[in-house]
């Protein structure tokens, strides 16, 4: 049986503030919207979806989701124009945990930064000629 990757969930303490981040200082659209569950539209194949940590925990009363301490996951989004995608990232008052950045052992340029809840991501392209 092959496994297919539709979602990644994302566990989120404010709907409100995650959703802001994500739809409005990213731009990635709303596939469907159930109040303490969100789908937003990663790529044609992956929904990254915001789930409030309450509603998960009154949804799966056994399983221990309380906020973890230290980084667990990095999301990895790509983009066209790094730079120019970061500079509008700043103008709307990001801050970057690390600025642009090139590697060329990876073979890829990034720039790192934190959501609401500290989620660290990952914005990368390939390196500029």
């Amino acid at each position: 049986m092959a496994l297919t990757l539709t979602h990644i969930w994302l566990l989120v303490e404010d709907m409100p503030r995650a959703l802001g981040f994500y739809r409005d200082t990213l731009g990635l659209g709303i596939a469907s919207d159930l109040g303490d569950f969100v789908e937003l539209n990663a790529n044609e194949h992956v929904l990254l979806s915001l789930f409030t940590r309450a509603a998960m925990g009154k949804g799966e009363p056994r399983l221990a989701i309380g906020p973890v301490s230290g980084q667990h996951a990095v999301l990895a989004l790509q983009v066209e124009a790094l730079d120019t995608y970061c500079d509008d990232l700043r103008a709307k008052g990001i801050t970057f945990a690390s600025p642009e950045t090139n590697h060329p052992e990876w073979g890829l340029r990034t720039a790192f930064l934190r959501d609401p809840d500290s989620n660290l991501l990952c914005l990368y392209s390939g390196i500029p000629e």
